[in-house]
């Protein structure tokens, strides 16, 4: 029966797996015919009406407001940064500065929650920073330094994210927070777009949209949905190594499906950063 329950938790981790590395690769040849704002705003507007449907736990209404700013930090601030960053840089270098999120979520830890380390991850997060100045320092054709900007603002906003809405996670479930603060802040920026004359629908193929649905279903809706599962059965700690894997599997498919190249910094960068996340 624990078998069952493990192998079952690490099928859904691969879904997750799977779909949170295919964003930058999938989403790389929409830019220039989609803007990135429509894209994240769309992207968590289906995502979150997917998650809706399972929700578990209601949210007590004064509990929405914070929910849905915590939730603008990663569906307005993290994700547009991310689709910047692909926008403007390679696809594997976005996946991989953004999937650098634990280090600020052990900093916010330090910082915001008062949270002690060992001396081992004080080291690491040391050492990320180490990792993300020399990946960034390997800049290959398709790079720029704005690219990495976005990219590190993305990771920064999304452990900021982590941080804050980590009480919501346990007042609730994974599921209700995430799918409220999902929706609501996404409504809001569409609003948002709309009022300052920036919302673009995108005239599009088939192809693309079907892209854009599967960003929103696949990728915001059923992952999490995929990640939260897992987290039931096997706990965040395990679950969360999920995240570690990214930058290899996404810089996989980077290279495989946009014939994408890597230099020897990136590579010593990546390496880096993935050992410090372990620490």
């Amino acid at each position: 029966m624990v078998m069952n329950a493990k192998v079952k938790a690490y099928l859904y981790l691969l879904f997750t797996l799977i779909a949170f590395s295919s964003i930058e690769v999938s989403s790389k040849p929409l830019m220039g015919t989609v803007d990135p704002f429509f894209m994240t705003a769309f992207r968590f507007l289906v995502g979150g009406l997917v998650l809706m449907f399972f929700v578990d736990k209601q949210i007590e209404t004064k509990d929405l407001l914070p929910l849905t700013l915590i939730g603008a930090l990663n569906g307005i601030l993290s994700m547009t940064s991310l689709q910047l960053s692909v926008a403007h840089s390679n696809a594997s270098t976005a996946a991989t500065l953004v999937a650098s999120n634990p280090i600020f979520v052990s900093l916010f830890a330090l910082l915001i929650l008062k949270e002690k380390h060992t001396i081992r991850r004080y080291i690491g997060i040391a050492l990320g920073f180490v990792g993300l100045i020399v990946f960034s320092l390997g800049m290959i054709s398709g790079d720029s330094w704005l690219g990495i900007f976005y990219g590190v603002v993305a990771a920064v906003t999304f452990g900021l994210y982590t941080v804050l809405m980590g009480k919501y996670m346990k007042k609730y479930t994974p599921v209700s927070v995430t799918a409220y603060s999902t929706l609501i802040s996404s409504l809001i920026y569409i609003a948002i777009l709309a009022l300052s004359g920036h919302f673009y629908v995108p005239s599009i193929g088939i192809s693309e949209w079907g892209i854009l649905i599967y960003l929103g279903v696949v990728v915001t809706g059923l992952a999490y949905l995929t990640y939260f599962k897992a987290i039931e059965l096997i706990g965040t700690a395990q679950s969360s190594r999920v995240f570690f894997l990214k930058p290899i599997v996404a810089t996989l498919f980077a290279v495989i499906l946009l014939g994408e190249s890597l230099s020897v910094a990136k590579i010593v960068g990546m390496l880096i950063v993935l050992f410090s996340l372990f620490l």
